[in-house]
């Protein structure tokens, strides 16, 4: 069976911390490839948010220099809000059926998946790929007494073994509009375009 990842985020912007987590979720359980599917219109997010196209450039210079990482347009190209179970069965339809979808997510969403649209068709359709995000979870691999897991009974649940990294996407914008460094918390290459093209720094406060 084929392993693919499916990492969705707005990544506002992309940091270190997203890029771990994938290659962690990668290499843990050998998926063959992560696509990174850049939310457009977030349901629960629609406003305070760089450009999408921004967003995806940023992510297709993060991910440049990993063959095992591709960046998609599903939901930048699709119309309407960006519902996570509408880009599984796009990315069910463009791939064999012995295709398994891994969905890679930090805990703290796993806590409102029960709540996301067609979350019963999610849990039937993919594996979940958690990131312990606020403590280690007790068993690296099984989920059971992880919070939200008890709302997903039929759900396919695995532990990334994923160090936590202190390192926020609210963070790095509130550095960047106050004038501080964010170097080493995102890509050289990412760093390089936030600079030059001065996003976030020109944004008010409580703007993003």
């Amino acid at each position: 069976m084929r392993e693919v990842g499916l990492f969705c985020g707005t990544f506002n912007p992309i940091h270190l911390g997203h890029l771990m987590m994938a290659e962690s979720a990668r290499d843990q359980f050998q998926l063959e490839k992560v696509l990174f599917i850049t939310s457009a219109t977030p349901p629960h997010r629609p406003s305070g948010l760089l450009d999408k196209e921004a967003r995806h450039e940023l992510v297709v210079a993060a991910i440049a220099n990993n063959p095992y990482f591709e960046a998609s347009r599903l939901e930048l190209d699709r119309d309407g809000p960006s519902y996570t179970i509408d880009t599984i069965r796009a990315v069910k339809n463009q791939h064999p059926e012995f295709t398994r979808v891994n969905l890679i997510l930090g805990e703290d969403n796993l806590a409102y998946l029960a709540k996301w649209r067609e979350s019963d068709e999610i849990q039937a359709m993919c594996r979940l790929l958690v990131a312990p995000r606020d403590f280690p979870s007790p068993n690296p691999k099984y989920a059971s007494d992880t919070p939200g897991s008890s709302q997903l009974p039929d759900a396919s649940i695995e532990m990334m073994d994923f160090p936590l990294i202190p390192i926020s996407a609210s963070e790095i914008r509130d550095r960047l509009r106050t004038g501080r460094s964010v170097r080493y918390m995102v890509t050289q290459e990412v760093h390089e375009i936030l600079m030059q093209k001065r996003y976030y720094q020109d944004i008010p406060a409580g703007s993003l």
